[in-house]
């Protein structure tokens, strides 16, 4: 099923988890992929196949996502789809947490996607429009236990909620949609380490007993991402397995 043959899809945090699984397929979908990482991976791009390439960027840095825009550019001459899906979350609690790590929390996980836009947006307009998925969190609508140490998490997560809901509007015009996606506890590496009897407490609160995976969080970006939602914009899909909310 070739829904994104001629694409070309741009995807942070795609050399693992998450952004690794909507890499995968949105590449067997036929799109030209994208991965966005710290470091270099031309081993995941090869493994990702359909001509995927890697490019090192801190996607907090208006400079590297220049660099990012004028590669894409130089390879393919578009972009259609943006996906953001690189994010951190250290735990730590009010009386921990330092304002340096607060800033560092909320300048990857909230204002890499508005730097990210700001570079890519430009080569979307040349091609007549395309897609921005923001990998959000269904924490936003939960209420973590005491001393969860979230508090930076969720509210970096809560303004990109915000910031999807202004952009759609904002982009509308130039034929862009502009979407969140809501994973649920997620079976990724940042995953592996959540004790068994919190797992426990979450799996009770869902209609599907199991954690997700990144092939499932895969699936719903790759319809924002396809043709058949160009009429979905500013929209938050929550992705997990039916966990119960406030």
């Amino acid at each position: 099923m070739k829904t994104h043959e001629g694409k070309v899809a741009i995807v942070t945090g795609g050399r693992q988890g998450i952004g690794r699984g909507i890499a995968d397929l949105l590449a067997k979908r036929g799109a030209k992929v994208v991965i966005v990482n710290r470091t270099d991976a031309p081993d995941i791009a090869k493994a990702i196949g359909n001509d995927a390439i890697s490019i090192a960027a801190d996607i907090t840095k208006e400079a590297d996502w220049a660099k990012v825009a004028a590669e894409v550019e130089k390879r393919f001459g578009r972009a259609d789809i943006l996906v953001h899906a690189a994010g951190i979350y250290p735990l730590a609690t009010l009386d921990q947490m330092t304002p340096e790590e607060w800033h560092r929390v909320f300048s990857v996980n909230l204002d890499a996607h508005l730097v990210g836009a700001r570079a890519i947006v430009p080569l979307m307009r040349k091609g007549g429009g395309g897609s921005i998925v923001a990998i959000g969190s269904d924490a936003v609508n939960l209420v973590t236990p005491p001393g969860m140490g979230f508090s930076h998490y969720v509210a970096s997560k809560m303004g990109v909620v915000g910031l999807v809901r202004a952009l759609a509007n904002e982009l509308a015009a130039d034929n862009i949609i502009v979407n969140a996606v809501h994973p649920g506890i997620t079976d990724t590496e940042g995953a592996s380490g959540m004790p068994n009897e919190q797992k426990a407490q979450v799996f009770m609160m869902q209609a599907i007993k199991r954690l997700g995976t990144p092939a499932d969080i895969a699936g719903p970006v790759a319809f924002l991402t396809s043709d058949d939602a160009r009429f979905v914009t500013g929209q938050t899909i929550a992705v997990d397995g039916g966990l119960l909310k406030l």
